[in-house]
């Protein structure tokens, strides 16, 4: 067992003793491996100072200040009933909104400018250079930060020697109030989290980290937008010392990943805040906190344990959703998404009934994870049921689950499937009876599925000839690209699980009520690919295609050699190439083109599509 493991388990020794009404001390604790009793020690006596500003358990440790505590709390300590409220040059304060980790914050008037903003002042009691120090870098921080989920910073300064910063007015609460009346409509908590979590993305890519993401923290404008706010624990992705101490554990523990609690600080990043993110739609779906509302308990079971899943708290709630917002808790920081807007791209899949990447936890693996977890036991039930015996029964029983899950899953996108190849292929093959290419109608399953062409061999994608002529660019013909775009990832994915799951037959289509196109139409996505036909196709066509680039191939664009970069046009090499100095002999791109091939890279690159002509 490792040492985090160990003090997990002498902590959790410690508080059931506790409850039992006993007072062990760290050394009585630590009789078998008195090496660990001074961090035992401290670890407690930074439980006690926590509880006692909470209102938990009363302790006799005094709190001499709140640099001290191991956590941050949405009410620092300090008295603050009856303070005046401040003088602020430009600024005529009205009243008080409440408290944050480091600050009081205001409802003022903006003078100069004749708005209503909210305005965050350093607490008096926390002007250390610590303190300081965070809230100067939560405004730098913010300041950077544009987006309409963001709670936008207006105005810097200082009030009599005390920092402040202005801030745009959200006056529709938060989503802790709106929690308080028990869950969310299903519907309502996927479009909050993913608002959220493309949000945070942005503060990703700006170099930073959240770190305190929890209900609090989410403010509700009147008509239900949500806007991130409190960056005060706000960690520079760059910055491996951050504002953390050794020892020092900052957030609010029930909404912190493990990396955080165990003094992984390197491990502290991007995944840390999608942790957080799955515990936001969690309290969502289920209406409950994830983890036990005693501090104490609670840092036990995020390091140690999993919440119920949501369904067993909420039944009802749907398989996939569980499984999207389980793959956030997980303890292993790789096992997560690998951004939040990983994480939100999942939840509109799942929104628009496509497959989602999150795969549910079955019965095997949630056995691992307890095994991983309690390793001594578990050895003993293992040697007493005999695990060379029961394996292969368990093996049979998960690969017919998985069979299960798999042709659940081909019936479920059928309908996807059946509307890539109507729009993709089926005018070459089956508009016109009189002229169908290679005799092959891509909606006639019965010749799909016939064994001597083996265009779709249920079961077997690899083995599957469409898919290798999809995949290798001959299909739609590579000779019409200009005409009929390649097929997308999310396409290409689409009919992947359909074949896996055993290419099951096409539902009839409803005239009054079509399936909605995989890949929707984009005017600037269209914008985009005139510019590069014009400026690029005469190099990049499919029978030149200088430097392996086809260049109105967007598969091979974003995800084979991915010389563009969703979301960031810096960083994608296309778009470079459009800034540059362009080699000799070619004209420069006008900014009008540059432009448009900017506005697509931003808003993510969608596909290209067909002309809406």
């Amino acid at each position: 067992m490792g040492e985090s493991e160990q003090l997990a388990d002498l902590l959790l020794r410690w508080e059931e003793l506790r409850q039992q009404g006993a007072s062990p001390s760290a050394e009585q604790l630590c009789a078998d491996c008195p090496e660990l009793a001074d961090e035992v020690k401290l670890r407690i006596r930074r439980m006690q100072k926590m509880e006692s500003v909470l209102g938990v358990t009363p302790t006799s440790d005094a709190v001499s200040s709140i640099s001290d505590l191991a956590i941050d709390s949405d009410s620092p300590s300090g008295v603050r009933s009856g303070r005046p409220l401040p003088a602020i040059p430009d600024y005529e304060v009205i009243d008080t909104l409440g408290y944050g980790g480091m600050g009081v914050v205001y409802r003022a008037r903006q003078l100069k400018l004749g708005r209503t903003v909210a305005v965050k002042m350093l607490d008096t009691a926390l002007r250390g250079t610590r303190q300081l120090e965070r809230f100067r870098d939560e405004a730098h921080a913010v300041a950077r930060l544009h987006h309409p989920n963001i709670v936008q910073i207006h105005d810097v300064g200082e009030a009599d020697g005390v920092p402040f910063f202005s801030m745009e007015l959200v006056e529709g609460g938060n989503l802790k109030d709106r929690l308080a009346d028990g869950p969310l409509d299903i519907n309502e908590a996927i479009r909050i989290t993913e608002t959220i979590a493309r949000a945070i993305h942005r503060v990703h890519l700006e170099g930073f980290a959240h770190r305190d993401l929890k209900p609090a923290n989410i403010l509700l404008t009147a008509d239900g937008q949500p806007k991130v706010t409190d960056f005060g624990l706000a960690k520079r992705l760059d910055d491996d010392a951050g504002h953390t101490k050794t020892g020092e554990i900052l957030g609010t523990i029930g909404y912190m990943a493990p990396e955080q609690l165990d003094h992984s600080h390197a491990k502290i990043g991007p995944r840390t805040d999608v942790y957080a993110l799955g515990v936001l739609l969690y309290e969502m779906l289920t209406g409950k906190q994830a983890f036990a509302s005693n501090p104490a308990t609670a840092l036990q079971q995020v390091l140690k344990g999993d919440p119920p899943s949501p369904a067993r708290v909420r039944p009802g709630v749907p398989r996939d959703l569980e499984a999207i917002c389980m793959k956030c808790f997980e303890k292993n920081v790789a096992d997560r998404y690998e951004s939040a807007e990983a994480l939100a791209d999942d939840l509109r899949r799942y929104s628009e009934g496509r497959p989602i990447s999150a795969r549910r936890i079955g019965a095997a693996r949630r056995a691992l994870k307890w095994m991983q977890r309690h390793p001594q036991v578990a050895a003993i039930v293992l040697v007493i049921v005999g695990i060379a015996a029961a394996w292969p029964v368990l093996s049979v029983i998960a690969e017919r689950r998985t069979i299960t899950e798999r042709r659940a899953e081909a019936i479920r996108v059928a309908p996807l499937a059946r509307e890539i190849l109507d729009r993709n292929c089926y005018s070459c093959h089956g508009a016109d009876p009189e002229n169908v290419r290679r005799d092959l109608d891509v909606l006639n399953h019965a010749l799909l599925l016939g064994r001597d062409r083996r265009i779709v061999v249920p079961g077997l994608p690899g083995d599957s000839r469409l898919l290798q002529r999809i995949a290798d660019g001959s299909m739609p013909p590579a000779e019409e690209e200009t005409r009929l775009p390649r097929l997308s990832e999310e396409e290409l994915e689409i009919l992947t699980v359909w074949i896996l799951g055993g290419a099951p037959e096409f539902p009839a289509e409803d005239p009054a009520n079509p399936t909605p196109p995989v890949v929707e139409f984009s005017q600037v996505a269209l914008e985009a690919e005139a510019v590069l036909q014009d400026r690029c196709y005469s190099c990049h066509r499919h029978d030149r295609a200088e430097g392996g680039i086809r260049i109105l191939h967007h598969r091979l664009l974003v995800h084979v050699r991915k010389v563009v970069v969703p979301g960031n046009a810096e960083l994608s090499e296309l778009f470079q190439f459009f800034v540059s100095d362009p080699p000799h002999g070619l004209e420069t791109p006008t900014v009008e083109e540059t432009g448009k091939i900017r506005r697509w890279i931003d808003i993510g690159s969608p596909p290209f599509p067909e002309s809406e002509d």
